[in-house]
């Protein structure tokens, strides 16, 4: 994924490949960091643990190490554990009890502002807290100020009233983790307030050369905007700074598609490219060594405060400041040990980082080109490709270190975005080079600007040609057939087994074995311990793999998906058939004018859950809670077929064309009503019960004349009930029994417009409504809910379970949910 610094000497002594203390001691910190939330403990008891444990692992290694190494390798993996819970614990606010609640609290901006369209974020490290007369002293919110009458910086002392909101779990399986996210910043609470909420009270101690940092960034940012389009401008900004607010989600989806979005997120390519620049710098002056690393140093702090100081940075910034070092004081350039000295500092400033994406595609990344890359170039060194020695070398390094950093990444990218991009290599090798060019001109341009704009101007037209060259090589990739493959959610396992892979291949083709620190080579190592926990975690890996993989499933799955506010549920029938109803939708999705909406939310489900077309896509009504979600959905899954109740044309003008985009994409359309059935799948009967004609052309009236769908498959019957309200309820009521149903997709999400006799006819064993957390409609409505509960039903919520998965076949009913620490699964 990033260029960083290259070593082509890979052994250390003759063929073994021997790993420091440091670098054991780093790995197994790092393990325990990852694995932390697995084990809960309380504060006190961690912090107590932490002390023991760090004073026993110093006096262990001054004492004696050379028997006691083992004991040292367990204690920093507990350490590793019990450091990163208590970053859990200390991310995690005392306001948090109060969500929902008034609050009016007083703090300094703690970091650069994030600045999006109509609002302001703010990091507040606060003073003091007041919610009503309890009072609260230290840690960080998330403010979050929509329409800012004014936008304030870093150092800033603010007055807020709002009203604090906590972050739930995510609510789909697989989906963003917006509270982990927080958690990673010592974040545990968001406080929402609009216009003047937010008021500007003083300054406090900042940072001196932070401050300078982000305000040389604010004025590049300034000229960047006026020298370029918008679209330029943003992509500067990503590919220089990292800030991707202002790209085009449909572009930063083609970055993703492609595999060179690291090119939009800082780090070690970036990091390369500004050590190019210095270099060359002090070379033209002719500086000495000491005097060049002070230089690198102070230019790479400035770099990383203007970028925000990310794990990928300062990992970079780390390792190239200690290879520098080593170099200037005629050390041996030894990279696993600089990888582990970059990886514990991150780690111990902050234990969390491990389950950023960035610092594991970083660190894996740079693994990868420093320790398959050589390996690579021997091996492409023995083709014979008829050019000089020099250039065979330089074509077999620029081939190595995309393609080293591709296979070292490609189970993190798999896992975190769900994709593999087999044009991935193609796409950096000729992307990639554009990178340094680009930010070159930009940049220059840019300072040019700020003393000359005619010079900025003139600077800026190469930059512009090689942007539009750039991201028309990003979407010609992007466009080949098979260019991006998705595949479905896979247990971790599967990654350390094909960590274990690439290592065991290069050691095998270089013939070297592995020490560990004075430890015997695990070669000639006969430990039965050592042997069995190899095994152990072969036999684990394969077994997630398998059991990933999986066989035939030929039971009925309905689920529920968490769209917030609306409706979108997936069916996956015996024969393998995949039905979806309704897509969810948010303001302005079903125009067009919400480009990352809920339908993006839906498509990242289906990817996640291994679905690859849709069979039928059924529309119940026109409101953009159940439909706005669909243009997102056509445009990335193929589907066969949709269906829609018989509307005439012109009752709903953004519904007509949402209908018109569909046919032009080859799709047919069908409308169905009362009496029809869906021919999907021989195991299963899906049969229409409404809408009832004539219909009405009243919008008002469009949620009594949804779709309504009855399921039976595996003994077992669904009810889909759309939106229908009281007079669309009371009209099924003429089904009589044959309503009864196990499961009932409660109609217009729980609405207080039901019919007791509706709930009474259907009887469902199991009642889920689908609704947003907060809305403000009141929904779900407390006496719909004890209607069903009375029957008595077993309610799920969206809005508190998250996603609800159901799986029937024909013996058992499995049932789970998104947010299983809510609401465990039945």
């Amino acid at each position: 994924m990033e260029a960083t610094t290259e070593s082509k000497d890979n052994s250390r002594a003759g063929n073994n490949l021997a790993i420091s203390p440091l670098v054991t001691i780093s790995f197994l910190y790092a393990c325990g960091c990852f694995l932390a939330p697995n084990f809960p403990i309380p504060g006190s008891a961690a912090f107590l643990a932490a002390l023991f444990t760090l004073m026993i692992a110093g006096i262990g290694y001054f004492y004696s190490y050379r028997s006691n190494h083992r004991v040292l390798y367990l204690l920093f993996f507990l350490l590793g554990i019990l450091s990163a819970r208590m970053a859990l614990i200390e991310a995690a606010s005392p306001l948090a009890e109060f969500s929902g609640q008034g609050v009016a609290l007083t703090g300094s901006v703690a970091t650069e502002p994030d600045i999006r369209s109509g609002e302001a974020r703010y990091v507040i490290r606060v003073a003091e807290a007041h919610v009503g007369e309890k009072a609260f002293k230290g840690g960080k919110v998330l403010v979050v100020a929509r329409d800012p009458g004014k936008v304030f910086g870093y150092g800033d002392s603010l007055k807020v009233r709002g009203v604090l909101r906590s972050v739930p779990p995510p609510g789909n399986p697989g989906d963003f983790d917006y509270a982990a996210y927080l958690a990673r910043h010592g974040i545990g609470i968001m406080v929402y307030t609009r216009g003047d909420g937010a008021v500007l009270t003083g300054s406090t101690w900042s940072n001196p050369l932070a401050v300078l940092s982000l305000k040389i960034k604010n004025k590049i940012f300034g000229v960047l905007d006026k020298l370029f389009s918008a679209e330029h401008s943003a992509l500067l900004k990503g590919i220089a700074f990292g800030t991707r607010t202002a790209i085009d989600p449909a572009v930063n989806e083609a970055f993703v598609e492609t595999g060179v979005v690291h090119i939009l997120s800082v780090s070690g390519l970036h990091v390369g490219l500004v050590l190019g620049f210095i270099f060359g710098l002090t070379h033209i002056l002719k500086m000495r060594s000491g005097t060049t690393i002070l230089t690198v140093v102070t230019a790479l702090l400035v770099y990383d405060l203007m970028v925000g100081l990310s794990p990928p940075v300062i990992r970079a910034s780390v390792m190239a400041v200690l290879l520098l070092w080593a170099r200037h004081v005629g050390r041996e350039r030894d990279w696993p040990t600089a990888v582990a000295v970059a990886a514990l500092i991150i780690l111990l400033a902050n234990p969390l980082a491990i389950t950023d994406a960035g610092f594991q595609l970083s660190f894996a990344a740079t693994w990868g080109i420093l320790f398959l890359g050589p390996e690579m170039v021997k091996q492409i060194e023995r083709v014979p490709l008829g050019c000089k020695p020099g250039l065979k070398k330089a074509l077999a390094w620029g081939v190595a270190v995309p393609l080293s950093a591709q296979l070292s990444t490609l189970p993190l990218v798999a896992i975190h975005y769900n994709l593999i991009s087999p044009v991935a290599l193609l796409a950096n090798i000729a992307a990639v080079p554009l990178t340094g060019i680009i930010l070159l001109l930009g940049i220059l341009a840019a300072v040019s600007g700020l003393v000359f704009m005619p010079l900025g101007q003139v600077l800026a037209v190469p930059a512009g040609l090689s942007l539009d060259l750039f991201l028309y090589l990003v979407r010609l990739f992007r466009h080949l057939p098979g260019a991006v493959i998705y595949v479905p959610s896979f247990p971790w396992a599967i990654v350390g087994l094909w960590f274990g892979l690439l290592y065991l291949v290069v050691m095998k083709l270089s013939g070297r074995s592995m020490k560990l620190g004075a430890a015997v080579s695990v070669r000639s190592c006969g430990s039965w311990a050592a042997r069995s926990a190899v095994f152990v975690l072969v036999v684990l890996a394969w077994m997630g793999l398998i059991r990933w993989m999986g066989g035939p499933d030929t039971s009925l799955r309905v689920e529920f998906i968490d769209v917030g506010q609306g409706d979108s549920t997936l069916i996956r029938t015996p024969g393998g058939r995949v039905i979806l109803i309704d897509t969810g939708g948010t303001a302005g999705e079903l125009t067009g004018k919400t480009a990352e909406g809920t339908g993006m939310r839906v498509v990242r489900y289906l990817r996640r859950e291994g679905v690859r077309r849709i069979d039928v896509l059924v529309l119940t009504h026109p409101h953009e809670d159940h439909c706005g979600g669909t243009r997102a959905v056509v445009e990335r899954l193929p589907v066969k077929l949709v269906v829609v109740p018989p509307l005439e044309r012109g009752v709903d003008e953004a519904y007509d064309g949402l209908l018109e985009l569909v046919r032009k994409k080859g799709i047919a359309v069908s409308t169905a009503s009362a009496g029809d059935s869906l021919t999907v799948d021989p195991a299963i009967e899906v049969s229409v019960l409404a809408p009832f004609k004539p219909l009405s052309r009243d919008p008002e009236d469009f949620n009594d004349e949804s779709l309504v769908l009855q399921l039976s498959g595996k003994g077992k019957s669904i009810l889909l009930a759309g939106d229908l309200q009281e007079e669309g309820q009371r009209r099924l009521l003429q089904y009589g029994s044959a309503l009864k149903s196990d499961v009932l997709k409660v109609p217009h999400h729980g609405s207080a417009l039901f019919l007791p006799a509706f709930y009474k006819m259907v009887q469902p064993e199991y009642a889920v409504i689908s609704v947003g957390p907060g809305n403000r409609y009141g929904m779900p409505s407390t006496k719909a809910v004890s209607e069903l509960e009375r029957l008595p039903s077993k309610v799920y919520r969206t809005d508190r379970d998250g996603a609800v998965q159901m799986r029937f076949d024909g013996r058992e009913t499995r049932i789970k949910t998104g947010r299983k620490e809510l609401r465990p699964a039945a």
